[in-house]
């Protein structure tokens, strides 16, 4: 009897994870994105008039996708994109802060050929496994994928097999070639992402992720022998910086920021927080895990899915009154 309980308890944890197909979107055409500059800032610029078609046609094109879970950014330009799929599967967005754009740093407001380049090549070396390189002014890879994971596992531990991310370019082609076990380097390079974009991964924040496609390209689950080269070599580059990253960032316990587990529920939080308590979602979660590091710990779901009020564009979205369109050119990812 003592035996078949260990055995139990051995192997529970194993029948309670579920795989999880997740949709990252990229939002719609920003005043910013139209007017050529980089904005990082939250909450951000809003949406053009095409943006405002893009987030339509988004919206038809994902409703029949089964989809049981909708996530938005703590950035107004998700947040708008996201209202149209909201509004027609009758679901209340949860607001993520964690998965807002990379911060830009000195090229915060910038444009032309300079800004987009140094903005570009410090993500790029996180892919290639130097994540301790900075943004000049902003973060570093190990403080973004850190973020980033913080809020995958609380999509996760929400309990949505297909949930939607709304997000924003870099974010999602930065964590998606960091992460996952067959990134295809040479698509990402030829194929940037645009707006409404739509990358779909698999998987779990314990056992790794998969690519299945980016934006409409379907990607191999069984790389080449060069890919896996590759990814052994990263996973071997990242492994100390990781390490290194844990311990100079110790948990922080239980501790709900602002706008937190309640809020969250509600799918209302605050789209003006950008600090270093904004990237703690609104669950207790554990410290930050590399994919490789396997834990079989799960914080409790907090996130409302399917059921929820619609959030209607125009209407109040994470606690914020929104328009369709932001008067001003601002400045964007």
């Amino acid at each position: 009897m003592v035996t078949a309980a260990l055995f139990l308890v051995a192997v529970l944890p194993a029948w309670a994870a579920h795989a999880v197909t997740m949709t990252w979107v990229r939002h719609a055409q920003s005043t910013a994105n139209a007017a050529g500059v980089v904005d990082t800032s939250v909450p951000g610029p809003g949406l053009t008039a095409l943006g405002d078609t893009q987030a339509q046609v988004i919206a038809e094109t994902l409703a029949t996708g089964g989809h049981d879970a909708i996530y938005v950014s703590n950035m107004l330009r998700t947040q708008l994109t996201a209202a149209p799929l909201a509004t027609e599967l009758g679901m209340t967005p949860g607001v993520l802060p964690g998965v807002r754009e990379i911060n830009a740093g000195v090229f915060e407001g910038q444009g032309g050929l300079l800004a987009g380049v140094g903005y570009a090549l410090p993500p790029a070396a996180w892919v290639l496994g130097a994540r301790f390189v900075p943004i000049l002014g902003g973060e570093n890879g190990n403080g973004f994928e850190a973020r980033v994971n913080d809020e995958v596992a609380t999509i996760y531990a929400s309990g949505a097999t297909k949930p939607v991310v709304f997000a924003h370019g870099a974010t999602i082609m930065a964590w998606t070639l960091m992460t996952v076990d067959n990134p295809n380097l040479l698509l990402a390079l030829t194929h940037p992402l645009g707006n409404t974009a739509v990358v779909v991964v698999t998987g779990t924040p314990d056992d790794g992720w998969t690519l299945q496609s980016w934006d409409g390209v379907p990607v191999d689950p069984n790389p080449g022998p060069l890919t896996r080269l590759f990814v052994a070599v990263r996973d071997a580059l990242v492994a100390p910086q990781t390490a290194l990253y844990n311990t100079s960032h110790p948990p922080v316990g239980n501790v709900q920021p602002a706008g937190g587990a309640a809020a969250l529920r509600a799918g209302v939080g605050s789209a003006t927080t950008d600090s270093a308590a904004a990237t703690t979602s609104a669950v207790s979660r554990p410290a930050f895990r590399s994919p490789r590091q396997r834990s079989s710990s799960r914080p409790a779901a907090t996130v409302a899915t399917a059921g929820s009020r619609p959030a209607a564009a125009g209407k109040r979205i994470s606690g914020l009154a929104v328009e369709r369109r932001s008067p001003a050119v601002t400045v964007s990812d």
